[in-house]
Order: structure tokens, then sequence, then C-alpha cells
């Protein structure tokens, strides 16, 4: 599955550490024009050994594609440490969300077949899959939404990642009607990007519903087959098991092999040979060896989207049927990442210059190396092809003035998880001296040239990344693509981006200085000079509460990886939260209720002041769904 990169590993390492991912922020180096461009396929390896070694990485597996051919193929490092296995081209990676792919492609033969319509509404073909869209008459949920991540469905719940009581092959079906809430639109569909690996869950079942038989086997048969995967799999076979590369967190600690409930969104398992023939495929429009699997106008279909917003507003880039179009280094390319418990992955390729690549890492936790690993391949296969931009569109100044302002993101991924990335989330955009800029609420304006109507670019994207246009309510949106852009956001008031921000931290130091009181108070009373201080409550409960406020924490890191299930941990979350809003309130009962005289006003007006923030800081908690949190919950 994949962080705000797309893919199910991110999932995966937990639905936290996914949203948390810096691979964004690594993604902003590809603009670093000092980057190395290795010339020769001897200076490709040494590189990228380098980063390898230099990152303390277990080991990846590389395929290059030139010229329609595979160039080299091999890997770096150990495929297991233990057992003192190297990677090989034929070494098999979990590759997480690159399985979107696989089930894009089985859904677009069928179609090319006459079985399924990809405009067909997803509650005629399957109305027990249980979506449930109250737009539904105007803004249906189509095959095609499922594809495109434009159906408006939530991410999985934490419970719906690790299949760790039920049988590997257990029932689509049956998770969604476990797990009923992802299925649910959060606003009307065909409108707004956003991740979703149940989605493809569904995709997955409607291929089964389709064809009646299991999604993977009809893919087996009738994608990998035909492409040249002959031991990769979503199952996992004897054959695979064999040459299945060990996975492993950042300390090297190998990571077990775990099932997962939503297997078309991110149980393939392949190797960088067989991720190369993928390439090709793709490189060849459709063409598998002597056989045209798909047409080469669907090809084009899957690599750029058409049910999302900001693409009937002009822009291509995006995520098109399990094909992310965008600009890395300066170059518009096409493919998938993946990421699942100790992997991650990509492919990239560019037909109109007929290369491509595959990066797999048997790590989950070297976001910028894969990205190091990705931008060596990409400058060595690019680096006899000119680099274009399009011509500046001259836009007047008193049309760039409408769009200024501060646009708050508005498709999270996760709703449960938005909080991670709400209170420094958005995008500034600002006019100065007649050119627009772009920025985060702290960080640096970035030029944005325009390229046509409300269209504009980053100094270094070959055509636009971004899109401004109004939506049905007459509300401003603003939209990039790339893995770390912006999907979807609003104008609005950017008064309170900033003032929550200044709340939260005013919060967060008065309830710090509370604990320093508090060692500071345990002294004295350890030392006798407490004796005869009237209401200890006053002083106790806002620490109490900040307290449990840190177990809760505490807690969140414990559980990492087992988020989903009913355990000490998710307790201590789901009873740590209630607790803290409880006593966050007596607090604050008490420090109003006390009588003047029986307390010295600086302690009086202190509690009254931590008392308070624990308070702000329980509503904050509140907005974000996160009091009485049960993980558990499906």
């Amino acid at each position: 599955m994949s962080t705000h990169r797309p893919g199910f590993a991110l999932a995966v390492a937990s639905l936290t550490a996914l949203l948390l991912s810096p691979a964004g922020q690594a993604r902003r180096q590809e603009q670093n024009d000092d980057f190395p461009s290795p010339q020769t396929l001897d200076e490709l390896k040494t590189a990228m050994n380098d980063v390898v070694q230099k990152n303390h990485l277990p080991g990846a597996g590389v395929a290059l594609v030139a010229n329609g051919e595979v160039l080299w193929c091999g890997g770096f490092g150990k495929a297991d440490v233990v057992a003192n296995r190297l990677i090989a081209c034929d070494t098999e990676f979990r590759v997480g969300s690159i399985s979107k792919t696989f089930v894009a492609l089985a859904l677009l033969k069928l179609e090319e077949e006459g079985k399924v319509d990809l405009q067909a509404r997803v509650q005629d073909l399957a109305p027990e899959a249980g979506v449930r869209n109250k737009w539904e008459s105007t803004n249906p949920v189509r095959v095609v939404n499922l594809l495109e991540h434009s159906a408006g469905f939530d991410d999985m719940s934490f419970s719906e990642v690790y299949n760790t009581k039920d049988p590997p092959s257990f029932p689509l079906l049956k998770v969604f009607q476990a797990h009923p809430r992802p299925q649910e639109t959060r606003w009307p569909p065909s409108t707004r990007f956003s991740y979703s690996n149940p989605g493809y869950a569904v995709a997955g079942y409607l291929i089964e519903k389709i064809t009646g038989e299991p999604f993977d086997a009809y893919i087996k048969q009738n994608v990998l087959a035909p492409i040249g995967i002959a031991a990769g799999d979503f199952r996992l076979t004897d054959t695979n098991r064999a040459l299945l590369a060990q996975g492993y967190h950042s300390t090297q600690q190998p990571v077990p092999y775990k099932e997962i409930y939503l297997r078309p969104a991110g149980d393939m398992k392949a190797s960088p040979g067989e991720l190369a023939r993928l390439v090709q495929f793709f490189l060849r429009r459709g063409r598998a060896g002597e056989t045209q699997l798909v047409k080469p106008e669907t090809i084009l279909r899957m690599e750029y989207p058409a049910t999302v917003s900001s693409s009937r507003h002009g822009m291509r880039l995006g995520y098109g049927l399990a094909n992310y179009t965008e600009v890395t280094g300066g170059v518009v390319t096409h493919g998938h990442d993946g990421g699942i418990d100790g992997f991650i992955s990509t492919y990239r390729y560019m037909p109109e210059q007929n290369w491509g690549y595959v990066v797999l890492l048997n790590s989950d936790s070297y976001g910028k190396a894969l990205n190091d690993l990705n931008r060596l391949a990409l400058n060595f296969l690019s680096k006899d092809f000119a680099r274009k931009q399009p011509p500046v569109f001259s836009d007047p100044v008193a049309d760039l003035e409408p769009l200024a302002g501060f646009y708050a993101a508005r498709a999270p991924r996760s709703a449960l998880l938005a909080f991670l990335d709400d209170p420094f989330g958005g995008v500034r955009i600002r006019l100065k001296n007649g050119q627009l800029t772009r920025s985060s609420l702290f960080g640096k304006p970035e030029k944005l040239i325009p390229v046509g109507k409300n269209l504009f670019r980053g100094p270094q994207d070959p055509e636009a990344t971004s899109v401004f246009f109004t939506d049905a309510n007459g509300t401003m949106v603003y939209s990039s693509a790339g893995m770390d852009g912006t999907p979807y956001a609003e104008r609005t008031g950017i008064w309170w981006p900033y003032s929550r921000l200044v709340l939260l931290m005013l919060c967060a130091a008065l309830m710090a200085s509370a604990l320093l009181f508090a060692v500071i108070w345990g002294l004295l009373w350890l030392l006798g000079k407490m004796k005869g201080v009237k209401h200890m409550s006053v002083r106790a409960v806002p620490v109490l509460a900040i307290l449990v406020l840190l177990a809760v924490v505490f807690s969140c890191l414990k559980a990492f990886g087992e988020l989903g299930s009913v355990n000490l941990w998710s307790v201590i979350i789901f009873v740590g939260t209630i607790l803290f809003a409880l006593l966050s309130l007596d607090a604050l009962w008490l420090a109003l209720r006390v009588p003047r005289e029986e307390i010295r006003s600086g302690v009086r007006i202190h509690s009254l002041l931590v008392s308070s923030a624990c308070v702000v800081f329980t509503l904050f908690l509140w907005s974000w769904h996160l009091i009485g949190l049960r993980l558990w919950a499906p």
C-alpha cells in the first residue's frame, strides 16, 4: 500500500509511519542540480553501491532498461544477512502497492474483452461490497474511480491491515463486511484524489465476480504469465518463497512475513528481472512478446488521470489507472511505488525515450536511499536526452491576484490520521512583484511559472504541475501533482493555521512548565516543606492529566505495528485519551472554584493556565476524533 507515496508499505510498517514517512520531503532533493549524473554503467553501479553502503542497507535489487532492452539486472548487498545470501536479478521482493498495476491491467483486459465497463457503477456490479455514497445520484462510484483513487474512500482501518487470525485466502467480501467504514465516500466521487487501499480490494473483488475465479489466479494466468513473470505471484508459493528476500527495519532487524487482508492492494511478490519485463511491456505499449495483451491506447489511458477535478481543468499529471505520472528529476516519468513490512520499491519508465528502471529494497525505513537510487538511475538513463520546458505563459498580474491566499488540504488519505498533517499542512500562495510563489506555512517560497490559464510549473518542472480552479460552490481550489504534492486544497483564511500553531505551542509550553513545577514540589514535599499546604489537588490533577497524555503517546510508540489489535497499549490509548479529557476538565473546575484566600495567587493563576491548556488540547483531540480512540475498531 504506501505513503503519500502510494503503496501498501507503509500501511504496513504501520499506518502511522506511513503518513509520517519522510518520502515526500526526500523527493524535494530531486530538484538539486548537483546530484551525481553517472556517465557509464560502471559509474552507476559504483554510485548505487555507495548509497547502499552509506545508508547501511541490507540490500537493493536493480534493473535498467535502455532502448527497450534490459541493460543490466542485479543487486547490491544481501537478500538475507544471516544466511549470507546475495541479492540477484531473480531475488523476489514484496513489492507492496506495485500490486495495483496488475489489478488495473486485469480489469482493462476484461474491459477490452467486453466483460466489464470501467464507467459502470460499482453499486450495480457488486452491491454486496457495501459501498455507501450519498452522492450516488449525481456522482456515482464507478469502477474507474477505484483505479484512480477518486472514489472518496478512506484508507484502511488499523484492524484491516494485518491478517493475524484468518486463512491467507480469507474472502475479500468478508473483509468488506467486517470493515465497512472505508467504503463510505467522504466527498463527491470524481472530484479529489485520495489514496485508498480498500478501493483496490474492491477492484480485486470485481475481478473475482466477473471471472468466477480468485483474482490472483486470474491475474497469474492472464497478466503475469503473458508478460513473463513466472515466480512472481500474489500468493506465497514454494517457488517464490525460496527466492524471497528477508525484509528488515532500519536497525536491520528481520521483519516476519505478515499476511494482509487487502491482498489486491499490496501482496505481490516479484524480482527486479520480472518487473523489468513489466517496464518493457509498458514501453512496448501493451505488447508482451508477440502478443498484444492490451491495446496501445489502453496503456496511454492508464498513464493519465481523467476523473479528478484537476485533470478536467487542464493538468495532465497525476495518478491514472494504477500508474503515477509525475515529474522526477526534471523528467516526466510513469510508474508506481510500493512498500510493505520490510520492503519499499519503485519502477519508472519513459516511453518517449524508451527507458525505464526498477529499484527494490529489502528494508522499509530508507525512503531517502530509495530516492537516491531512483535519481541515479534516472540521471544515467536520461543523460543523452534534452530536458524541455514549456514556454512561459504571460498571465496579467490582475489575473494572478485572485489566486493568492492560504489553501488547506481537504483530501486526507486517512481521516483518522489527518491530525498528523493538519496543523502544519496546507499551501501558502503569494503574489510578489508580479510573480506567484508557493510555500508551506514556514517554508521558503518557490516560484510558480505560468504555462497556461491557471496552470503553473515549478522552476525545474517540464510541464504544469499545479492548477487553480473553482469548485461547484465557487471555492478556489489548488491542486499539485507529485508524490509530495497537494491533491486538493481549498482556500481559507490564513489567520487560523498560524493562530492554531501558536495556541498549541503555548499549551505545550504551559504543560511542560507544570511538569517542571511538579518536580520542584515533589522535592519540597520530600524535604517536609509542603506541610499544611491546602488544595494540593489544584496542583496535582493537571499534572496527572499531562502524565496520562504522555502515557498515551508512549503507548502509540510501543504499539507500533500492532495498532489494529486489542492489547495493553491500544487499551491504554483508548482509556488514556478519555481519562486525559476528564482530568483536564476536573483540573479547570478545581482551579476555578478554589477560594482565592486559601491558595497563593501565583499557584492559582498557573494552575488555571495549565488546566486551560489541557482543556484546549482536549478540544483539539476531540475535533480530530481522538478521544476514546479504539484502534482495533473496524
